[in-house]
């Protein structure tokens, strides 16, 4: 009886997954911002740049919450109301292209900065002011990065935000296949 009570919910369990939907579909908004990053560096060392998360000064180890509240491709587990969906739509469509411009200015100064020290050879302390720069402005992404985390615990419910904590945490079927 174990058995198939086992059975039953692995079964339950992977078609629910199966037909999860995300709560919008990915639009032209990726496409945008991929040729928005331009050309990678020649000396970036991932298989594919994550513009403009790569940018951030903690682009790792903290959640990109919006994203995973629309795009997740079990998302719908959220169930927004129609209010939620539509402030987590206009975060999105303020953050988003805020960051992308920010982002951009970061990657063209490290780009500078790799040209000067690479292939002409410039001494360092000459470089220290643009170094200055690139940590300012990757610091200030990163505290509107944890605004935004904190504006989302304020539009979901405590449940909500817990459903999408484990969201951010876990690869979906669906987005493995991808």
């Amino acid at each position: 009886m174990k058995k198939l009570t086992r059975l039953t919910t692995l079964a339950l369990t992977l078609a629910t997954s199966l037909m999860a939907d995300p709560n919008i579909q990915m639009g032209e908004g990726a496409k945008k911002l991929a040729q928005m990053a331009g050309e990678k560096s020649p000396y970036y060392r991932a298989a594919k740049e994550d513009f403009p998360k790569d940018y951030f000064m903690v682009n790792q180890n903290l959640p990109f919450l919006v994203g995973v509240s629309l795009f997740h491709p079990n998302s719908d587990q959220l169930k927004l109301s129609k209010e939620q969906l539509a402030k987590l739509v206009k975060m999105k469509n303020t953050t988003v292209p805020a960051a992308a411009k920010v982002a951009k200015e970061i990657k063209t100064m490290e780009l500078q900065l790799a040209k000067a020290m690479v292939e002409e050879h410039k001494e360092p302390k000459s470089q220290f002011e643009l170094v200055e720069k690139i940590s300012k402005l990757r610091t200030d992404l990163t505290k509107a990065h944890l605004k935004c985390i904190f504006e989302i615990q304020d539009v979901l419910s405590k449940e909500q935000f817990k459903t999408l904590v484990s969201l951010a945490t876990t690869k979906a079927k669906k987005m493995e296949k991808h």
